[in-house]
């Protein structure tokens, strides 16, 4: 064979294997798994405050805490006093408590809300519970700042010794 007959063949074999193209395909999923997360922190370590021995109030202000929800729908974030002040040598001894969210700063997305920011416990009632709240209404995380204040009243009759109180704090999915 020449070699012109030879270039004429592997040409002719060039365009038929290029007008014939065949091509493949085939995909894959690449997927990441969010864990369902709830978290919520208190952020400051326990306060002391010495009392003025007056009748003024006593404001522990801007205990911050901190809350985390993955949760689609949300989550509910609430802030409850064990009890009144109670003092520690003589529980008998008590003193209302207020605590009040008084700022909060989160996921702009999840629309962090107020739903209840104050309230106070009413020993001599029998209330000795005080709880705020706020919620979401979707996944995100939020910076709350919470003040608990000591209700003096009538410093006279007040035992002397450490008030305490634990203020819980809670997170749930809505």
């Amino acid at each position: 064979m020449s070699q012109h007959r030879v270039a004429i063949i592997l040409l002719g074999y060039l365009l038929l294997t290029l007008s014939n193209r065949v091509y493949g395909q085939d995909s894959t999923n690449y997927q990441v798994r969010i864990p369902g997360q709830i978290v919520i922190r208190a952020l400051d370590p326990a306060i002391v405050e010495a009392h003025p021995g007056t009748n003024d109030d006593v404001v522990m202000a801007d205990q911050r805490w901190f809350a985390l929800s993955t949760s689609r729908s949300g989550a509910t974030v609430r802030f409850s006093t064990d009890h009144a002040f109670h003092n520690l040598s003589n529980a008998a001894y008590k003193r209302d408590a207020r605590i009040q969210i008084t700022r909060i700063q989160g996921t702009r997305s999840a629309r962090w809300g107020f739903d209840a920011p104050i309230d106070q416990t009413n020993y001599a009632a029998g209330d000795e519970v005080a709880t705020v709240q706020v919620s979401s209404r979707g996944p995100g995380l939020v910076y709350c700042w919470l003040d608990v204040t000591f209700l003096t009243d009538d410093f006279s009759t007040m035992a002397g010794g450490d008030y305490q109180l634990t203020v819980i704090g809670t997170i749930a999915e809505n």
